[in-house]
């Protein structure tokens, strides 16, 4: 480009010179400016990304503790339970706040709170608590409870928890659970049923008034 300039003016002369200066000054200038404005909205740009990416990300934080409330609520009155078929073995999960066991949520402090909280564990782990479908004829295979109230690290809060695995001969009748742990704990109002046997998905509440659940 500067070769062809060179060339122009030998021909041309001065007068013309002076235009092409003129114009590669106004061009530079132009182009100077050009530089200042996008220089001035970059960080612009910058700062709105990064306020986007704020956002975004804090919403991925609200959502992600959205699904653990609803995944593990610890709320008093209340107990979850899940059932899971595969094949003809059933495995159940049961989880509630140790307020709604035992009426406390502290490392058992006495003789008898501490026969309490034994006596809760010795329950669960049993599973009498429940029935299922007899057609399916379910046989319970092994089991075992535990508490938050006995871990060193416990700070409040507490929940139970109980494991029950069941071998069942005829898993195509399982169609029904009746729920017994109402007649036990008084203070449970609500348990959120949720199952997926051989696939089949769904959930139900049962209560004291309506304890049965069928498995649709």
């Amino acid at each position: 480009m500067k070769r062809k300039l060179v060339a122009l003016l030998m021909v041309t002369g001065s007068v013309l010179a002076y235009q092409v200066q003129a114009t590669e000054q106004a061009l530079a200038a132009s182009a100077v400016n050009t530089e200042r404005q996008v220089a001035a909205e970059v960080p612009e740009l910058h700062q709105h990304n990064a306020a986007d990416e704020h956002t975004h990300a804090a919403a991925e934080h609200s959502h992600d503790a959205d699904d653990f409330t609803q995944l593990g609520t610890h709320v008093h009155g209340v107990a979850s339970l899940t059932l899971i078929l595969e094949g003809n073995e059933l495995q159940l999960a049961l989880q509630a706040a140790a307020a709604t066991i035992v009426g406390f949520e502290h490392a058992p402090r006495t003789a008898e709170q501490k026969q309490e909280l034994t006596l809760a564990l010795d329950i669960l782990s049993q599973g009498q608590w429940l029935n299922l479908s007899k057609d399916a004829n379910c046989e319970i295979q092994g089991s075992d409870a535990s508490t938050d109230l006995t871990e060193r690290t416990y700070s409040g809060h507490g929940d139970f928890y109980a494991n029950i695995s069941f071998l069942c001969q005829r898993p195509a009748l399982l169609q029904q659970l009746d729920v017994s742990l109402f007649n036990l704990l008084p203070s449970l109002q609500t348990m959120d049923v949720q199952w997926v046997l051989n696939g089949q998905q769904g959930a139900a509440k049962a209560t004291l008034g309506n304890s049965q659940v069928r498995f649709k």
